[in-house]
């Protein structure tokens, strides 16, 4: 598999296992995934490892790996995608040869790393609120308790 074909490889998946992933408690908001448009989100994980996410249609998007020039790789060995809402892991699918992720907007996304989480999606769970000019808009911000 990717992760163990040279010892570059190895030492790649042992950084990946250990130096980027602080504290996973703090994930922090790093922009927003839209299945309206055709833009990619690309997560770069370091030495030669990036992760996209791609609209496929309006409800379903892809999650697939690439190296620093684009070309497809398989996902990295440790790596699984939970569905939060449904509680299980996703089955990768095989999509030009390489293993790929289908999500959707409805569920909640958890990308693990040897078990521990370091990236998700979250359905926002909100809606826009559009109206006439005639009207004033505004929101009153309360205190969650």
């Amino acid at each position: 598999m990717f992760f163990y074909t040279s010892l570059k490889n190895r030492q790649l998946h042992k950084k990946m296992s250990t130096d980027f992933v602080n504290d996973p408690s703090e994930m922090k908001f790093r922009g927003s995934f839209s299945y309206k448009n055709n833009n990619i989100s690309v997560v770069e994980f370091g030495n030669n490892v990036n992760m996209r996410i791609e609209r496929i249609s309006r409800n379903v998007a892809k999650i697939y790996f690439v190296d620093d020039r684009g070309n497809g790789i398989q996902i990295p060995n440790g790596v699984a995608l939970r569905d939060t809402l449904d509680n299980i892991n996703e089955t990768p699918q095989v999509v030009n040869g390489f293993g790929t992720y289908l999500v959707s907007w409805i569920s909640n996304y958890v990308l693990l790393l040897n078990g521990v989480p370091v990236f998700a999606l979250k359905n926002q769970k909100q809606q826009s609120m559009e109206g006439v000019d005639a009207f004033t808009y505004s929101t009153i911000e309360q205190i969650e308790q």
